[in-house]
């Protein structure tokens, strides 16, 4: 009973977290967009302007926006690197989920 009740927490707070990240990570993306395009041109043309691309995930997971040294465009990126964490953890916990429930964590 205790491993059916990990599992279903495990599952709800990993889902939760995934919903929490990618709200934050959506929301701050359109700020640091509009951020790179107007204060460095270069930046924003590198990131392809597409919030899901590989390069820009990895770029807020990276924290390569520090190397930029605007203080503003650091404070708007802070909490979309906060979501995109949020996504990677929400997904391994819920995949942990899974594992559990294939070594007996279902009903």
């Amino acid at each position: 009973m205790t491993l059916l009740a990990t599992r279903e927490f495990l599952l709800i707070m990993g889902l939760g977290l995934i919903v929490a990240g990618l709200t934050t990570y959506i929301i701050t993306w359109m700020l640091v967009a509009v951020h790179l395009r107007d204060h460095h041109p270069g930046e924003h043309a590198a990131m392809s302007g597409f919030l899901f691309t590989p390069h820009a995930l990895g770029w807020y997971l990276g924290g390569r926006y520090r190397a930029l040294r605007d203080r503003s465009l650091n404070a708007l990126a802070v909490l979309g690197s906060i979501g995109a964490w949020a996504i990677i953890a929400g997904a391994l916990i819920t995949i942990a989920s899974k594992l559990l429930g294939y070594t007996g964590g279902s009903a």
